[in-house]
């Protein structure tokens, strides 16, 4: 007979070892014949019980089974056999699966007979019927075990079933309040009879990734192992094409799955199982694209990965911040939600563990962070849901996560629902579950999600960067800052053979843009995304100037309080790149110079423009900066870029500016 081996490690780390219960079992089984409890009288139904727990001892399930199948054949109503096959078909996973809902019956029959003897079996009735949304059944069963609690040992039994309780009045009140939910198989050109899990999607929507579960050797008939591997479908005229498994350098001869793209499509991070160069069981790795080529795959290193199970990263779109799941020491439960941060020199931070608001003593994992960066999702086991892994969301306000949320049934089902993500525009969704119409094992499903769940909508600015004067590619590093926060949103760079560049940007916000490159003049602008067109994307091309003599720059991310030279704390970030700037070439000297509009008198204009240059000055020095390179002018509104007749032109004409002098 076939045997399918397939250890999901990217997908989950959770199974518990059907070894260790079985032998727990055969101790309870032990007692029940020392003590006689039932005394059988059927002397072949009870040979045949020893049996089938001979074969057990022996690790032989399958004989086992077919011993107790026997037992029943001679005596349908064997307790000891009933409980036996129940614990059998409940231990062979830690889901609801086919094989644990064979347990049922069972269970069901056995406190039929027995209804005083055994209160585990009432609670795991209690579940199967729980399974059903038969809450009154459950209801019963439940509160029999509660009440047959009555040593300080069973604390933790009481707590797990008062938990319960709670569980059933929350799927009452969700099977009263469905939320809208019409899913659509996304079809055979990405689902197959295969598991299809942990998706994801470039910013423009037009690439998808995701894990499939696939056969990968066969041993002489008897075994077939399962890995997890990557593939990719990119949309054409509006469809995905027929997914392929993804080219080195991702898939290796391990297991690799769980891959989340920076939202600029430079970067990918993943996880790799079993590798030599791995600290635990599963790692993280990232990979670099290149032009059209991605580098070979680093591992994270120590300071992220440890020696446990670390999997299921996703990276935000300041593409500074990555969240993972982890097993290690030091968390919450069996499986957290973790972040390490990038800091400016390219190391990454000790990883920092979730507040309870997300993780909790059982398993939150698969978490997708959207690219807005103002909500988390994530699967959870122990958050009150329907059963198994539910979705939940957080909102992140003010750099706290909110209390998770239920995302709602029939979304949610006392199946297992996980391997969620939200499209840029925040209205789409994207899951793995197994529905009635799945191509096999579990699929994934697109659907339109309803408003309350759907976080604030984000649009990508691209294009490219280049030689003002040559119109060659460069490399230009980028970081966009919400002005009104003072908070990075976004940081990348552009290819250095194409100088194509994507940043994602929440819409709602006034943001600065910086751009920089060694041997170059910054780029500063300043733009509001209130709306945007159909496309959901903004295309800009730069162009930077050569560090040359008598080329200037308009500091358009310096700001001040209406009508005085004081400098605002939005204004940080332009100073510290013009700072950088200054330090990286010592030689050269540069003027300031202050600039306004024609609103007030020449004299009250030149003087508010003279010290605001100097306001400039002033903090370059203070920064280190020699006062010999510095020079500060005002020119009131002498030197206008743009008609005073606007607002919009009188805004222009409002700036601060720096010139090369002296290289």
């Amino acid at each position: 007979m076939e045997n399918i081996v397939a250890k999901s490690q990217i997908h989950g780390n959770t199974l518990t070892s059907l070894n260790k219960v079985l032998r727990m079992f055969l101790i309870i089984i032990s007692l029940f014949l020392t003590q006689n409890l039932f005394a059988q009288n059927n002397p072949k139904a009870e040979k045949e019980f020893k049996k089938a727990l001979d074969y057990l001892n022996k690790g032989k399930e399958d004989k086992a089974i077919e011993s107790l199948n026997k037992v029943f054949s001679i005596a349908p109503d064997y307790p000891d056999a009933l409980l036996c096959m129940a614990e059998i078909y409940y231990n062979k996973s830690n889901e609801f699966d086919t094989n644990r809902l064979k347990a049922f019956p069972y269970y069901k029959r056995f406190v039929e007979l027995h209804p005083s003897f055994d209160i585990t079996a009432h609670y795991r009735v209690g579940e199967f019927y729980l399974l059903e949304y038969n809450t009154e059944k459950a209801k019963q069963h439940f509160n029999y075990a509660l009440s047959n609690y009555k040593t300080p040992k069973d604390q933790e039994k009481i707590d797990k079933t008062k938990r319960k309780l709670e569980q059933i009045a929350f799927i009452e009140y969700s099977l009263k309040n469905p939320v809208e939910f019409e899913p659509r198989n996304m079809g055979e050109n990405i689902n197959t009879l295969y598991d299809e899990y942990l998706p994801t999607l470039t910013a423009d929507e037009q690439t998808f990734i995701f894990t499939r579960l696939i056969p990968d050797t066969v041993d002489f008939g008897l075994k077939i192992l399962m890995v997890e591997d990557f593939f990719q479908t990119n949309k054409v005229n509006g469809k995905w094409e027929m997914a392929e498994k993804m080219p080195t350098p991702f898939n290796s001869l391990e297991n690799e799955g769980a891959l989340s793209i920076s939202p600029d499509g430079r970067t990918a991070y993943f996880t790799r199982c079993n590798a030599r160069d791995g600290y635990g069981s599963c790692d993280l790795y990232y990979s670099e694209r290149i032009g059209q080529r991605w580098t070979e795959p680093k591992n994270m290193g120590q300071t992220v990965n440890s020696s446990a199970w670390d999997s299921q990263p996703t990276i935000a779109s300041d593409g500074r911040t990555l969240f993972f799941v982890s097993n290690r020491r030091g968390g919450k439960g069996k499986n957290d939600i973790w972040y390490t941060y990038k800091k400016d020199n390219d190391k990454w931070t000790k990883p920092i563990n979730l507040d309870s608001t997300i993780n909790t003593p059982g398993n939150d994992m698969y978490p997708f962070i959207h690219p807005s960066n103002t909500s988390l999702y994530f699967s959870s086991d122990y958050h009150l849901g329907m059963g198994g892994f539910d979705i939940f969301y957080s909102n992140i306000v003010d750099g706290k996560f909110t209390p998770a949320q239920n995302i709602g049934y029939p979304i949610n089902t006392s199946s297992d629902e996980t391997s969620f993500i939200v499209s840029p525009s925040g209205k789409k969704a994207i899951f793995s579950t197994s529905l009635k119409d799945s191509k096999g094992g579990k699929d994934l499903y697109e659907f339109d999600l309803y408003e309350k769940a759907q976080p604030t909508p984000v649009v990508y600015m691209k294009g490219k960067t280049f030689d003002k004067f040559t119109s060659k590619p460069l490399a230009v590093n980028f970081e966009v800052k919400d002005i009104n926060k003072n908070s990075l949103i976004a940081s990348s760079s552009s290819d250095p053979q194409t100088g194509e560049y994507l940043v994602v940007l929440p819409l709602g916000a006034t943001y600065a843009l910086n751009a920089w490159a060694d041997g170059y003049l910054f780029y500063s602008e300043n733009f509001k995304l209130n709306d945007i067109s159909k496309s959901n994307s903004y295309q800009k091309d730069i162009f930077l100037i050569p560090i040359i003599e008598g080329e200037s720059v308009v500091l358009n991310n310096i700001f001040f309080e209406t009508n005085t030279f004081s400098l605002l704390p939005s204004s940080q970030s332009e100073l510290n790149t013009l700072l950088e700037l200054l330090q990286k070439n010592k030689n050269i000297v540069i003027e300031i110079s202050g600039h306004t509009d024609n609103v007030g008198s020449q004299e009250y204009n030149l003087e508010l423009s003279t010290k605001r240059a100097n306001s400039v000055k002033t903090y370059l020095e203070e920064m280190g900066i020699e006062a010999i390179r510095l020079k500060s002018k005002g020119f009131g509104q002498t030197k206008p870029i743009a008609g005073n007749e606007t607002e919009e032109g009188r805004a222009k004409n409002r700036r601060t500016e720096f010139k090369i002098i002296k290289k």
